[in-house]
């Protein structure tokens, strides 16, 4: 099996599940800037209001808040509306994260707008 299947398979560190009603939100490094906040519901990841688009290559965090706990995580903006995820000093797509590890359904297979 190739390395990338591998790493797909893999949950984010601490967080091995991801119940309803957990958040994510992705937000610039300083906290300033909220590109977007989603909700889990029904193995679904549900905007909370559109996402604003954000430039490939722009460094941002991921904050999960799953049952009152916070995690954090960083992440690079990436082409077609995805962020790589850095796991283990490898960069891994948080699309596939949340729908091959975690099991959710996203709108339209993504998670922000094309950046400018």
């Amino acid at each position: 099996m190739c390395p990338w299947c591998l790493l797909v398979l893999l949950l984010l560190p601490g967080l091995p599940r991801l119940p309803a009603g957990s958040e994510l939100r992705l937000v610039s490094p300083d906290l300033r800037t909220v590109y977007g906040v989603w909700k889990v519901e029904d193995h679904r990841l549900v905007a909370e209001a559109s996402a604003l688009p954000a430039p490939v290559g722009r460094r941002v965090r991921l904050l999960f808040q799953v049952r009152g706990q916070i995690y954090v995580y960083s992440g690079v903006v990436a082409p077609g509306g995805d962020v790589w995820v850095t796991i283990q000093g490898q960069q891994v797509s948080l699309i596939l994260l949340l729908t091959q590890g975690y099991h959710l359904q996203l709108r339209r297979n993504r998670i922000l707008p094309e950046g400018p």
